[in-house]
């Protein structure tokens, strides 16, 4: 075999080396064939993309002004109506009630009365209340004791008959409560302020200032029972003669009737 023949065999196994390397790493590696391919494209069309100005520009959109005169009657709740908050209404309607009466603040004798009220609302939270007690008094047991065992004798400073006054009437809340987990009973919480006579068993009346809570558990729509609790302060004279101040609590329990009846929702 020649030399050039030879040269020539050797320039052929190299030529084909190089194109089984090319084609081997063609093959090897698609995936980084793809990410050169996305860079020179940035590459060449970054300028492009950065200089060039917006072709169509979106136009300025006005702001719109909202109707909420549509809110309601487009809303998912446009077909509920409010029902009225109070079960038993008592706009301009007069309230009749009459109970039993505790004083718990006389320790030495059980103090026990009746009481009548009549009261008239101008509206839901605002209305007046006249109101008058009779009371009774009877002495506890430990007093009846001390008298008969110790020879003592045990008197209140100051005893009453009767008391009766004027009561600004105010509603503040409003609210539900379960019996028995049987029934509901919507019921409201209220305030009272006002001026009144006390007459005690001296037979001397004076004038006092109270203050009470109470609440109205409506059994109807015309008809409730009522619980308070008035704080009335006083200057009388005790039995002893002397002028002293004194306070007493009056805890009311009371069944009460709504007139006329209601028209209204």
């Amino acid at each position: 075999m020649s030399i050039n023949h030879f040269r020539i065999i050797i320039c052929g196994l190299a030529l084909l080396w190089s194109v089984a390397s090319s084609a081997q790493d063609a093959n090897s590696d698609p995936e980084q064939k793809d990410i050169d391919f996305v860079e020179k494209l940035l590459e060449t069309k970054s300028v492009e993309f950065k200089n060039a100005p917006p072709s169509h520009a979106a136009p300025a959109q006005k702001k719109q002004k909202a109707e909420y005169s549509t809110v309601q009657s487009e809303s998912f709740y446009s077909d509920l109506a409010t029902i009225q908050k109070n079960y038993m209404p008592k706009t301009e309607r007069v309230q009749l009630s009459g109970g039993l009466t505790l004083l718990p603040s006389d320790v030495f004798y059980r103090t026990l009365g009746l009481n009548i009220k009549t009261s008239y609302h101008f509206n839901e939270t605002w209305g007046v209340e006249a109101f008058g007690y009779v009371f009774t008094s009877q002495a506890r047991d430990e007093v009846s004791k001390l008298e008969s065992v110790q020879k003592l004798s045990v008197k209140s400073l100051v005893s009453l008959t009767s008391f009766y006054g004027l009561n600004l009437y105010f509603n503040s809340i409003y609210g539900k409560t379960s019996f028995l987990n049987n029934r509901i009973i919507p019921f409201e919480v209220y305030q009272t302020l006002g001026v009144g006579k006390v007459r005690t068993q001296s037979s001397e009346e004076v004038s006092s200032i109270q203050v009470g809570i109470g609440d109205i558990f409506s059994l109807s729509r015309s008809s409730a029972l009522r619980v308070d609790l008035n704080w009335a302060f006083y200057n009388a004279h005790n039995y002893l003669g002397e002028e002293q101040a004194s306070n007493s609590l009056f805890l009311t329990v009371s069944y009460g009737r709504f007139f006329p009846e209601p028209s209204y929702r």
